[in-house]
């Protein structure tokens, strides 16, 4: 039954509200998810979920994965307009949220013999959004967020990810230190300007791979450096200097991907 809630007191309302602030999605080990079909997916991946919020203006969509949920016993609530307002922040609000237990995964849930994406201080949420979505599509085992950069589970960063942030592990870590000696299967590159073109080294690639990319302004730390076993390049046409971490994490992987099919 899809429960009408009319104030901005509601526990569940103002516990919704907060979570716009990845501080907040840290401090309640909770996090947002919304729109229809980002819900409607991660409810068919058994995902898990506190509750529903949906508007009453919402679109016919969201109230049909509303209803579904609420048909497989999770608890929906209905708020008026306004008060879901205090909820989504997006431009153009879809009418329906899910409030979710944040994901936990340990660095050995990730590096499992699948290749591993690591996110060197990729501050900005759309990059790091992006870089997972692609680490989903392109079959990685995980990805690791490293000291630095974006919170993995803000609002922002589910929203560029597709809610794909839900569907494959990812953890946190300081830096990649002890990663090569607990892992020693593992060949770890190093996105750089720099480095080997990603064609020429096919051929003789270690497998498996963890690939680490950096932002364009402070590219990659000295501690993923000195764990490296070698870095990789991007062959791209003169006068162009690099691209975004979500762009060089997607062709990479896209790459390794089509080597492993």
């Amino acid at each position: 039954m899809i429960h009408s809630v009319t104030s901005r007191a509601n526990r569940r309302v103002k516990l919704a509200a907060a979570l716009e602030k990845p501080s907040s999605c840290r401090k309640r080990n909770r996090f947002l998810m919304e729109g229809p079909k980002f819900v409607h997916d991660h409810l068919t991946r058994g995902g898990q979920i506190d509750f529903i919020t949906v508007s009453e203006d919402a679109s016919d969509e969201s109230l049909m994965v509303a209803k579904i949920a609420d048909s497989s016993g999770f608890v929906v609530i209905r708020v008026p307009a306004h008060i879901y307002t205090c909820i989504s922040k997006t431009e153009t609000p879809q009418g329906i949220t899910a409030v979710c237990p944040t994901p936990e995964y340990s660095i050995s849930d990730i590096f499992t013999g699948g290749t591993v994406l690591v996110l060197d201080r990729v501050a900005d949420p759309g990059n790091a959004g992006t870089a997972i979505r692609s680490a989903a599509a392109f079959g990685c085992s995980g990805v690791v967020f490293l000291k630095g950069s974006a919170y993995p589970w803000s609002p922002k960063v589910t929203r560029s990810s597709a809610g794909l942030n839900s569907a494959i592990p990812i953890c946190e870590k300081s830096n990649l230190t002890g990663i090569p000696e607990k892992f020693p299967g593992y060949c770890i590159l190093g996105a750089q300007s720099n480095g080997i073109s990603m064609d020429k080294m096919l051929s003789d690639l270690k497998i498996p791979v963890c690939i680490v990319t950096g932002s364009e302004a402070h590219g990659l730390s000295e501690t993923s450096q000195s764990t490296m076993t070698g870095s990789v390049s991007i062959p791209m046409t003169r006068g162009v200097e690099s691209l975004n971490a979500g762009v060089s994490a997607s062709i990479l992987l896209s790459v390794l991907f089509r080597k492993n099919s």
